[in-house]
């Protein structure tokens, strides 16, 4: 048997995660725009309910602004650190083709490993969504079939894989779908999409 002869590898590109930097501090500045001009109004509007509310409030003020700030933190921050394990999540991420498998390697703190024999690949799917395409990354997904238990191939929804964050998308899918046919022994389709 041949020697596995390694195609491309790569990581998924954190760029992909752009938008939803953006999103999280835009999330983040309205919820301290709109603590800030609700705050005063909504005090003024409770200490007239009754003098002991009044004078607590009064009593109170530093107390109810730090409050105030800490829920703000705290609301906005959250989505900044589920950002921030989304990219971890990324990084640890890899992906490695060659002539005969595709490896995803993932995982943080465990490892994970997902093979793909090239020889069970029945489809490929690509997608971009708007912002994927003004950074020039996008998804692969692939479909394989399983192996029966004689061997043979079962055709029925099989190993689902989808590469993420990926650079020159396009590139990428036409040369796992060029090593899939190489692989298989099928004629390789020659138009590219």
């Amino acid at each position: 048997m041949p020697a596995e002869q390694q195609l491309w590898d790569g990581k998924p590109s954190l760029k992909i995660l752009t938008v939803d930097l953006i999103w999280a501090l835009l999330f983040g500045l309205a919820v301290a725009i709109g603590v800030a001009l609700i705050f005063t109004p909504a005090l003024a509007a409770v200490a007239k309910l009754s003098t002991g509310t009044e004078r607590a409030i009064a009593s109170n003020a530093p107390g109810l602004r730090l409050a105030a700030t800490v829920f703000v933190v705290v609301v906005a921050g959250q989505k900044i650190v589920r950002l921030a394990w989304r990219g971890f999540v990324l990084r640890a991420m890899s992906y490695r083709l060659s002539d005969q498998r595709l490896l995803i390697e993932s995982g943080v703190f465990s490892r994970t490993i997902d093979e793909i024999d090239l020889r069970t690949v029945d489809d490929l799917t690509f997608h971009q969504r708007f912002s994927e395409r003004l950074l020039d990354l996008g998804r692969i997904g692939i479909v394989s079939s399983e192996p029966g238990p004689d061997g043979g191939l079962v055709r029925r929804a099989g190993t689902k894989a989808e590469l993420v964050g990926i650079p020159d998308p396009r590139a990428v899918r036409e040369l796992i779908r060029n090593a899939a046919y190489a692989a298989s022994g099928k004629q390789v389709f020659m138009r590219s999409t």
